[in-house]
């Protein structure tokens, strides 16, 4: 007995990449409780699953992204060239590629009947129209924080609504202040910063970690010296010394014993102790 495959799912990669980046999370996550591809298999029951199809610049997409882990979770790669800019300029066929082929497989494709879109673009509401038109069930996913428009509605065109930040086990994430999403990304670079082959055994100075603060995350030097405050403040650096032919090095590290810092890091998709 032939199983029933009756659902089409339309990701729209760099849409979903670069919202959830801000939040220094990957949706192809290590944690199956918060990668985005796994979850939706479990979710809907890979059984049901007749196509999972992944739109996107791979090229700007970089190593985050590896082509390889995707198809071995059965996804469908199309890779769709962009305009070659940065994050801010990036533009790209991604959305309209997949409105054209989700709508060659209504018209060519009998027993899919709910199509799932993944992405917070507004140029999605004429497929979703049309699909819903047409007598399927439309499901959307899309992370609901402040670059997605409140005057879309998107959930008046579809069947199920459903928020990224709750379906990734992320819902810490959703009402961050612009000043807790740079803790968030202060934290993160120290991390990576002792991460660094080229900087072992070395010790990362106040100084030079708001002069990063500055150049990494846009902010003004009173900017900085405030996060700087706050994180010493807070607990989420604590005191690293270096002792090198005698001299000693002061620096400070991410503090791995403050809960915030764990899930923060966890998230970012590395392993703590």
């Amino acid at each position: 007995m032939a199983k029933d495959k009756s659902i089409a799912v339309w990701i729209d990669l760099e849409n979903v990449y670069y919202g959830l980046k801000k939040y220094h999370m990957n949706p192809d996550h290590p944690d199956p409780q918060h990668n985005l591809f796994l979850r939706l298999q479990e979710h809907y029951g890979r059984h049901k699953i007749r196509m999972m199809e992944v739109y996107g610049d791979f090229e700007q997409l970089g190593p985050d992204i590896s082509i390889n882990q995707l198809l071995k979770k059965h996804v469908h790669i199309h890779h769709v060239h962009g305009n070659g800019r940065g994050e801010e300029e990036r533009k790209n066929a991604a959305d309209i590629q997949l409105c054209l082929d989700a709508m060659d497989v209504l018209h060519t494709v009998s027993g899919v009947e709910t199509f799932v879109i993944v992405s917070a673009d507004q140029d999605m509401i004429p497929l979703m129209d049309r699909l819903w038109s047409r007598g399927k069930r439309v499901e959307l996913f899309c992370l609901q924080d402040e670059s997605l428009s409140r005057d879309a509605h998107l959930e008046a065109f579809c069947d199920e609504f459903y928020n990224l930040f709750e379906f990734l086990n992320i819902a810490q994430f959703q009402n961050l202040s612009h000043m807790d999403r740079h803790l968030h990304g202060a934290l993160i670079q120290i991390y990576e910063w002792y991460k660094d082959v080229n900087n072992k055994g070395k010790s990362y100075g106040s100084s030079w970690i708001k002069k990063d603060l500055v150049r990494k995350l846009n902010l003004s030097d009173e900017e900085a010296a405030e996060l700087f405050s706050r994180l010493i403040h807070g607990g989420y650096l604590i005191p690293h010394e270096v002792h090198v032919d005698g001299n000693i090095y002061y620096g400070y590290r991410v503090n791995q014993d403050h809960p915030q810092v764990r899930t923060v890091i966890r998230i970012a998709g590395y392993r703590i102790g």
